[in-house]
């Protein structure tokens, strides 16, 4: 039984022929594969453009995080908890390398709102029922 492509047509020898005696080699025999990785080097404008692209995902975290502090002392987070969201939802199309930001604001904006639907709730469900028992 034969190796794989032993016979095969496509089998090509990627090894030049050794130099001729006293000359030089042809400019065909030194064309080559790459035989080293060479990494790529990010310029200074690449580098500022790449890092640039976190500024709507820190700010939805910013606002997400407000938001929730002030869902929990009342309703008053609710329209920072929806920017913090739409902030969100920008950056998850535009900045691909900040996942962890935009999920972060994103699900701390959808807590906060959360919350204030909750105090919504409490509020109409306990607080006005006894405002107009006492009328």
């Amino acid at each position: 039984m034969s190796t794989p492509h032993q016979n095969s047509d496509t089998h090509r020898d990627y090894t030049r022929d050794p130099a001729p005696p006293g000359g030089q080699l042809s400019w065909e025999s030194t064309v080559t594969a790459p035989t080293e990785f060479v990494p790529y080097t990010y310029t200074e404008a690449e580098v500022r453009r790449i890092t640039g692209r976190r500024r709507l995902s820190v700010a939805s975290v910013v606002c997400g995080f407000i938001g929730l502090a002030l869902g929990v002392l009342g309703v008053f987070g609710l329209p920072v908890a929806l920017v913090a969201i739409v902030l969100a939802l920008i950056a998850r199309t535009t900045e691909h390398r900040a996942r962890a930001l935009w999920s972060s604001g994103l699900a701390s904006g959808i807590v906060g709102i959360l919350l204030a639907a909750g105090w919504f709730v409490y509020i109409s469900q306990t607080v006005l029922p006894l405002l107009e028992a006492d009328r």
